[in-house]
């Protein structure tokens, strides 16, 4: 094969295996219910960045940071420890190419065979491949259909008459903002810098108000500096001063010295202003290094 200047580039070994691998990772959190990094961190014991890298594709994670990924979505270790070792034998070119992978043990996702570069698929991968593109096309026109009908955006009744759209409800208080999927609407609103108790060292990082229009909710989101010692408690909190709703999130900052980001639970903005803060605590809960707290916003109407 060859790339865009013409040279000739040798197929990585494997690569088209690694692409597999990668999505039946993401096919496991999905079938787990999809939950979010931060979740999968507690139980993981591994920060949420590093198992988002789990599912970039680009190379073959550590098997270590494999496992928390599976354990985290409550899945069988020993079979994903087999599945990642035959993978790392095909990169290493240890496997050869196409050769047959050994009998699966129950519970292990389907395997799919490996091509042989520049081998011509066999029919049968063919018809698959031009069924999927059926089924894709068929799927667009059924999505598309409502969308470009005679109602595209729900706006009118059955008698005719006009019809406001559908209002998503608020997210619970205390809820996780990632699996109420408030981040895709998400603004930030206010940010503050979380100084040093001595006003001549730099900041241990910032601490921003981010707010979601369809969730009706806000959280607190730390963003932190290298300062941040390992081992240190990062709590957040949202409160609510109309009613005293609090909603808290300790997180253990397991991470070295390097810019990390935390957020926080939600609470509903439809009860007056709200307010985020932070407190870093030592490693031993001792002393607190530093907090901060943003204003007080009303954000029921935007902010």
């Amino acid at each position: 094969m060859s790339d865009q200047s013409g040279r000739n580039v040798e197929p990585v070994p494997g690569s088209g295996a690694l692409t597999d691998f990668v999505a039946d990772l993401a096919r496991l959190r999905r079938d787990a219910g999809q939950p979010s990094l931060r979740r999968m961190a507690e139980k993981a014991h591994y920060s949420h960045t590093a198992l988002s890298s789990v599912l970039s594709g680009t190379r073959l994670p550590s098997l270590e940071l494999t496992l928390a990924f599976v354990r985290a979505c409550g899945a069988d270790e020993d079979v994903w420890r087999e599945r990642w070792n035959r993978q790392s034998a095909l990169l290493n070119g240890a496997v050869p190419l196409g050769a047959a992978a050994p009998a699966a043990p129950p519970g292990a996702p389907r395997p799919v065979p490996v091509p042989v570069p520049g081998q011509p698929r066999p029919r049968w991968a063919r018809l698959a491949a031009v069924g999927g593109a059926a089924i894709v096309a068929l799927t667009i026109v059924a999505v598309a259909a409502p969308r470009f009908g005679g109602d595209p955006l729900g706006s009118l009744a059955r008698d005719g008459s006009a019809s406001a759209p559908a209002v998503p409800p608020a997210a619970a208080d205390g809820s996780d903002p990632q699996e109420q999927r408030c981040h895709l609407d998400a603004m930030s609103t206010h940010t503050v810098q979380i100084p040093d108790l001595d006003p001549a060292l730099p900041s241990y990082g910032s601490l921003t108000l981010r707010f979601s229009p369809r969730c009706q909710a806000a959280w607190p989101l730390f963003v932190s500096t290298e300062r941040v010692p390992t081992g240190a408690t990062i709590r957040l909190s949202t409160t609510r001063p109309s009613d005293g709703a609090v909603t808290r999130f300790d997180y253990p900052f397991m991470v070295p010295s390097q810019v990390y980001s935390v957020y926080g639970n939600v609470l509903q903005t439809t009860e007056g202003c709200v307010t985020v803060g932070v407190e870093i605590s030592s490693a031993d809960n001792r002393e607190s290094l530093a907090s901060a707290d943003t204003p007080c916003a009303h954000l029921d109407a935007g902010p």
